[in-house]
C-alpha cells in the first residue's frame, strides 16, 4: 500500500503566456520527494557550511585581534626595551668618558707624583690614596653564590651609582691634585731658595786661616774687623759660586784684586775676592756649585787664599753657620 503511494503521480500545469499551449509535467511522488531531500540536503549543508565558515572566520578574527594586541604589545615591550637600551648606551657612553678622564688623571697625577717624590726631602711621605683608588675603582676581592638575573632598573642604578662613585673620586682626585700643586710650588720654591742659600763651599780646600771677626791685621798688625773669612788654597785653584744667583759685580781694585759678587735674591749676596782670574762677566746667571773664578793673592793678600764673604741686606755676616763642617 505505502509503496503503490509512492508510484501515484502528481501532474504539475504550467501555463504560459496565451499565445503558448499549457504544459503538463508529471512526477511521481518518489521523484517529488528526492527532489525535495535533495534540495533540503542541499541546504542543510550549505547552511552548516555557512555555520562553520562564519565560525571559522569568527575564530579567525578573534585570533588576529588577538595577535595583533600580542603584537602591539610586543611592539610596546621593544620600544620600551630599546628606549632601555638606548639609555644604557647612554649611560656606558658617559662611564666610559668618565673612565677615560679619570685614567688621565690619574697619569697626570702620577707624573705629579713621579716629580714630588723627587722634590721632596728622602723619606717624606707623599699621599696616593685617591690615586690608588681610581687605579682600582672596579677591582673586587673573591666573590661566588647563586646568579640572579639583573633588570634594567637595576642596570640602571647601578650605572648611576657607579657613575656617582666616579665623580665623588673626581672631586677627590682634583682636589689632591691642587694639594700636590701647591705643595710642588711650595717645594720648588723652597728648593730655589735652597740654591740660592749659600750652603756650599767656595773652594776644595776647607782650611780657614782667618775667621769671621776681631782680628790683628796681617799686614798693619792692628786691630781690626775682618768681615769675612779667609779660605788657603793652592794657586788657581777653582772657586765656586756657593749658591745660584747672578754676577752683579766683576772687577780689580788694589784692595778686593779680582772679585767677583753674586747676588743670589733675599737679601743675600757672597763676595769672592783676590782671585787669581774671574771666570763669568757682570750679568751672567750663575748655577750653584758653578766655577766662577781661579783662587789667587791679588790686591791687599799676603799669598794664594780666597776671601770669602756674605752680606746679608748690605751688612756682612758670619758665614760659619752656612759651611756645613765649619
Amino acid at each position: 500500500m505505502r509503496f503503490k503511494w509512492f508510484q501515484n503521480k502528481l501532474t504539475f500545469v504550467i501555463i504560459p503566456e496565451a499565445n503558448e499551449s499549457v504544459k503538463r509535467i508529471k512526477l511521481s511522488r518518489a521523484v517529488l520527494c528526492s527532489v525535495l531531500l535533495a534540495v533540503m540536503l542541499f541546504v542543510g549543508t550549505a547552511s552548516y557550511v555557512y555555520v562553520i565558515h562564519f565560525h571559522a572566520m569568527a575564530a579567525t578574527q578573534v585570533t588576529e585581534s588577538r595577535q595583533q594586541a600580542h603584537n602591539s604589545r610586543l611592539e610596546q615591550d621593544l620600544t620600551n626595551k630599546n628606549k632601555t637600551i638606548e639609555q644604557l648606551q647612554n649611560e656606558i657612553f658617559q662611564l666610559s668618558r668618565q673612565a677615560s678622564e679619570v685614567r688621565t688623571k690619574v697619569e697626570e697625577m702620577k707624573q705629579l707624583e713621579t716629580e714630588l717624590r723627587k722634590l721632596a726631602p728622602s723619606g717624606a711621605p707623599v699621599s696616593t690614596g685617591p690615586v690608588k683608588a681610581a687605579a682600582a675603582l672596579a677591582a673586587q676581592g673573591g666573590m661566588g653564590g647563586p646568579a640572579h638575573p639583573v633588570t634594567a632598573q637595576q642596570m640602571k642604578a647601578l650605572a648611576k651609582q657607579t657613575r656617582e662613585s666616579y665623580a665623588v673620586l673626581q672631586q677627590d682626585m682634583t682636589e689632591l691634585e691642587q694639594h700636590w700643586k701647591q705643595s710642588k710650588e711650595t717645594l720648588l720654591e723652597k728648593r730655589e731658595l735652597a740654591l740660592r742659600t749659600p750652603g756650599l763651599w767656595p773652594t776644595v780646600s776647607r782650611t780657614v786661616t782667618s775667621p769671621f771677626g776681631y782680628r790683628k791685621d796681617p799686614i798693619t798688625s792692628k786691630l781690626s774687623f775682618h768681615r769675612g773669612i779667609d779660605i788657603a788654597g793652592k794657586m788657581n785653584d777653582p772657586v765656586l759660586a756657593a749658591a745660584k744667583g747672578t754676577a752683579i759685580t766683576v772687577g780689580y781694585d788694589k784692595f778686593h784684586g779680582h772679585h767677583v759678587v753674586l747676588e743670589h735674591g733675599g737679601g743675600l749676596r757672597t763676595w769672592y775676592m783676590h782671585l787669581n782670574e774671574a771666570l763669568v762677566r757682570q750679568g751672567d746667571a750663575v748655577e750653584r756649585g758653578q766655577q766662577i773664578g781661579k783662587l789667587g793673592s791679588t790686591g791687599r793678600s799676603t799669598g794664594p787664599h780666597l776671601h770669602y764673604e756674605i752680606l746679608h741686606n748690605g751688612k756682612s755676616t758670619d758665614p760659619k753657620p752656612y759651611l756645613p763642617g765649619l
